[in-house]
């Protein structure tokens, strides 16, 4: 496909761009200078995270996507764009004076020892740019999706709320932080009960929850609200309909990074796609079990998802029967 000839991309990605680095190694012994372990590196892997690890879900999935968000100038950020290029149209603005949002893992044995952050926050960053960027490419996009990690990319979102109602396109939205009115008239959210309840308060049970919920579509006027709940599953709630609940499929998981990028990016391609928001939902949720049972900042492909699908609807005709 051109890069340049952009009219089959329906879906555009906005957010903080990160990449994420994984060194594996083993611990064989104890440092002689401090008593801290020794983990001698013979791997390393570099994975596209944040904003860009939704659009390689996308890519993994089968579809393109555009891409806009910010990284500095520097060898982390050639490292994404070469990892990025082939099937994501790619507007990332590289400033010189910022350093690529960077999270180095260093494990031993499939298990974190430690994570190592380097960032800069774009909260100085001129939004403007970005917004423009946006409304110059959004002709032809069907869906957004705002992937927000409080790295200062979205200081406008109500901005970017409001070209997406004016055009009629559902907006997605991964969110973060303690303030969720800047999020008023989304079309979903899709936050984890710790992010949920960070806004609402502590839910005892299920119905509190779905109260809150409830309460929380109304206040900020949102089509729906999606509640990712780890090994509980997800809840689905939504304007003048009874909640949906998705049980989850795994009850462990290997590694939950970036499982909510899975999430937000099976739900959009299956909207795309026609289904309605339960059917997008169901899939999700099959795609977010399969994703942390993966390493790391992982993606799910086509052929795996439907081989899965297939399985999951096989074994509940099987149980029905019984």
């Amino acid at each position: 496909m051109n890069i340049y000839n952009s009219k089959k991309v329906k879906i555009m990605i906005v957010g903080d761009i990160m990449l994420d680095k994984y060194w594996q190694g083993n611990i064989g012994r104890k440092s002689p200078e401090a008593q801290v372990p020794v983990v001698k590196i013979n791997n390393s892997i570099n994975q596209p995270g944040g904003a860009a690890n939704v659009a390689m879900n996308i890519a993994s999935l089968g579809k393109y996507s555009k891409l806009i968000g910010i990284t500095g100038n520097d060898n982390n950020a050639l490292i994404l764009k070469k990892i990025l290029h082939k099937r994501i149209i790619n507007n990332i603005i590289c400033i010189s004076k910022y350093k690529t949002i960077t999270k180095l893992r260093i494990l031993s044995d499939n298990k974190q020892i430690i994570r190592i952050d380097f960032e800069e926050n774009f909260n100085k960053f001129n939004n403007e740019i970005i917004y423009k960027k946006i409304k110059k490419s959004i002709k032809n996009i069907k869906i957004v999706i705002l992937s927000d990690y409080n790295k200062g990319t979205l200081n406008n979102i109500k901005k970017i709320i409001n070209l997406t109602q004016k055009m009629c396109i559902p907006i997605l939205i991964d969110p973060k932080g303690a303030d969720f009115k800047k999020y008023y008239g989304a079309t979903i959210l899709t936050p984890n009960l710790n992010e949920f309840e960070l806004i609402v308060g502590k839910c005892k049970n299920e119905n509190k929850m779905i109260n809150k919920g409830m309460k929380l579509i109304r206040n900020l006027n949102l089509s729906a609200l999606l509640i990712t709940k780890s090994k509980e599953g997800m809840t689905l709630l939504q304007k003048n309909k009874k909640p949906v609940h998705f049980n989850a499929i795994s009850k462990e998981a290997l590694d939950v990074t970036g499982a909510g990028d899975t999430v937000i990016s099976m739900i959009a391609i299956s909207l795309i796609n026609g289904n309605t928001l339960e059917q997008a939902c169901f899939k999700a949720n099959i795609a977010a079990s399969m994703v942390v049972n993966k390493f790391g900042t992982s993606t799910v492909t086509n052929k795996e998802f439907n081989k899965q699908k297939n399985l999951i609807i096989k074994k509940d005709k099987k149980n029905n029967k019984k």
